[in-house]
């Protein structure tokens, strides 16, 4: 390594499937930091978590802790089979006769959905059920669980009430979908996602992951520290989000700092790029500058851009580098993985925002050689249960590799299953 490398650490989180999970730690000219998982609700089969941590010459970064996660689904996929393009029963699971009782569509559904082997049967009949009767986002699913649970001679006057012709017609129609295996997210059109409430959610879109939000928050230390040892500058911290999709993981950051940060967001999805700005405004444009004159755009911006491209080595336009964190969850899942995915995902998610290549490492590469250029702080990544070995081999110390892009990797940690 030259005198004048800057200082790189490197931290990867692993989501596993079924190998052994890992801290892996290394050394870096710069400063990595990395998570990884992949998953949703319907269908993705829970998982356990490892994290490899890649810390630079000059200082140590102890672990927090391992966090259950959610991973590539074989559960879904071996379902998947037994579904097909039937709906046949979504029609059956709601009569449309007048009479019909909210508890009556709901148990019928249910039943529905079970006899389809589509995944969390109660959870999307509660929250499909929810959406066609326009009940309160925050409320209306747990009340009809309420429901759930109550005898068919319960006096509850919501279990009694009598569905209209076209809330019953709306509810067949999204049973349909869900019997096809569509994302809650995907026919709701919103989720939450950390402190975002109903943030708004378009296909081809990854649909953002419950364990993510453990990244966020690690990402979100991060930010604090950072935030506490800047001094009398006041500078906003600049966070680069790479592949950001819905916005997400950049969005929730803002969201909880919102006059202390500056988020840059990238995508090669046009449309991941119109979303992620249409949810920043939803989000953030009546609070953002509320204390110190910031405009929308100052703390939140994507743009249409690669990681790869995201440089000023090339003609062209010039970017602004400096951040302070970099932030990933980008295509990782390598493309013989492709083929075993559930049809939740295959059919429905973005390849692009998927599959990583051969060995699902060539957006990471891209990343971990434009990380010099990009930032001297931290890097947080989502990669493939795979990866660790790989990530050890190419970046072990002493290597050429390591030596080119100025990182090692030096040490493991199981995770807290011991895997």
């Amino acid at each position: 390594m030259t005198a004048n490398s800057v200082q790189l650490m490197l931290k990867i989180m692993l989501l596993l499937v079924s190998s052994s999970a890992v801290w892996t730690r290394v050394q870096a000219a710069a400063r990595f930091c990395a998570f990884s998982s992949v998953t949703i609700m319907g269908g993705r089969r829970r998982s356990v978590c490892s994290y490899v941590s890649i810390h630079s010459h000059t200082r140590r970064i102890i672990p927090k802790g391992i966090i259950p996660v959610y991973s590539k689904c074989s559960t879904a996929r071996k379902l998947s089979s037994n579904i097909g393009n039937d709906t046949s029963d979504a029609a059956a699971a709601v009569q449309a006769a007048p009479g019909i009782t909210i508890q009556t569509a709901l148990n019928d559904a249910v039943k529905a959905l079970e006899r389809k082997l589509v995944p969390e049967p109660e959870e999307s009949a509660l929250h499909l059920l929810s959406h066609s009767l326009d009940l309160s986002w925050e409320n209306g699913h747990r009340e009809l669980r309420e429901i759930l649970r109550l005898p068919s001679t319960s006096n509850s006057m919501l279990a009694n009430q009598l569905m209209s012709d076209e809330q019953i017609n709306t509810f067949q129609s999204l049973l349909g979908r869900r019997i096809n295996l569509e994302p809650l997210q995907y026919i709701i059109g919103q989720w939450d996602f950390h402190d975002l409430v109903r943030l708004k959610i378009k296909e081809p879109m990854l649909c953002p992951r419950p364990e993510t939000e453990e990244l966020v928050e690690f990402v979100l230390e991060e930010v604090s520290e950072l935030i506490r040892n800047r001094g009398s500058t006041n500078e906003r911290i600049r966070i680069l989000d790479v592949g950001c999709g819905t916005g997400a993981i950049g969005l929730a950051i803002a969201n909880r700092y919102r006059d202390e940060v500056q988020v840059l967001a990238l995508d090669v999805l046009p449309e991941a790029v119109e979303l992620s700005n249409d949810n920043a405004k939803r989000f953030l444009a009546n609070h953002v500058g509320e204390k110190k004159g910031h405009k929308l755009n100052t703390t939140y911006k994507a743009i249409l851009c690669s990681a790869d491209d995201y440089t000023n080595t090339q003609e062209g336009e010039v970017y602004k580098m400096g951040f302070d964190v970099v932030v990933s969850n980008p295509p990782y899942i390598p493309t013989k993985d492709m083929t075993t995915l559930s049809e939740d995902v295959s059919r429905y998610e973005s390849d692009k925002a998927l599959c990583g290549g051969d060995d699902g490492l060539d957006i990471i590469r891209h990343i971990v050689k434009r990380l010099p250029e990009w930032t001297t702080g931290n890097c947080w990544l989502e990669v493939d249960d795979s990866h660790p070995s790989l990530i050890a081999d190419w970046l072990s110390p002493g290597s050429l590799e390591s030596a080119r892009f100025g990182v090692e990797c030096v040490s493991t940690y199981k995770d807290f299953c011991g895997r």
